[in-house]
């Protein structure tokens, strides 16, 4: 398994790059967000897969909590897309 170190520095550069792109070039934002899903999403099914690995050799419940905070994250967002969602007709 990776080091957290080195992924925190992944996501760091990440959302550096963002920003970056968010501040000088405005048009391409969107086209930045489906990179990113499509870059982690393979990295969290990797991840979770190893997880479930790792539970089953050493008896842990590491796994069940990475879905319920998935679930809970998934809630959270559709209660903030629901509430901040606007009428544009």
């Amino acid at each position: 398994m990776r080091n957290s170190k080195e992924i925190n520095i992944i996501l760091l550069l990440w959302g550096l790059v963002f920003v970056v792109i968010s501040v000088f070039f405005t048009e391409y934002v969107r086209y930045f967000y489906y990179l990113s899903i499509l870059i982690f999403i393979p990295i969290m099914i990797l991840n979770m897969i190893k997880q479930r690995k790792e539970d089953k050799l050493n008896g842990t419940t590491i796994f069940k909590a990475s879905i319920y905070r998935m679930l809970i994250m998934a809630a959270v967002l559709l209660a903030f897309f629901f509430i901040t969602k606007q009428n544009h007709i």
